[in-house]
């Protein structure tokens, strides 16, 4: 997966999270933003970077997300190291 592919997918998934706001609420609290930030902050590479990572680590979150972008088991997770590949997820 080029680094581009794993940028658009993370755009749709921080619109996925905006269509649950349990999830969305979950998500601004583990983030430390408030809506205002992630509003102003939207396009940040670490702020779409983290969505990605929040989604994969929750197992429910992860398949509706896959199942809704059409996603094949595993895409997520790749996206997830191409756009971290440091990452520990400490979601």
């Amino acid at each position: 997966m080029k680094k581009h592919e794993a940028e658009q997918m993370s755009e749709r998934a921080l619109m996925f999270l905006v269509t649950r706001p349990p999830d969305l609420q979950r998500f601004l609290t583990a983030s430390g933003l408030d809506a205002h930030e992630l509003l102003n902050k939207a396009d940040d590479k670490a702020i779409l970077s983290a969505t990605l990572s929040f989604l994969a680590a929750d197992e429910e979150l992860a398949k509706a997300f896959s199942a809704e972008d059409g996603l094949k088991p595993g895409v997520l997770a790749t996206a997830c190291a191409v756009l971290d590949p440091h990452s520990a997820d400490t979601w």
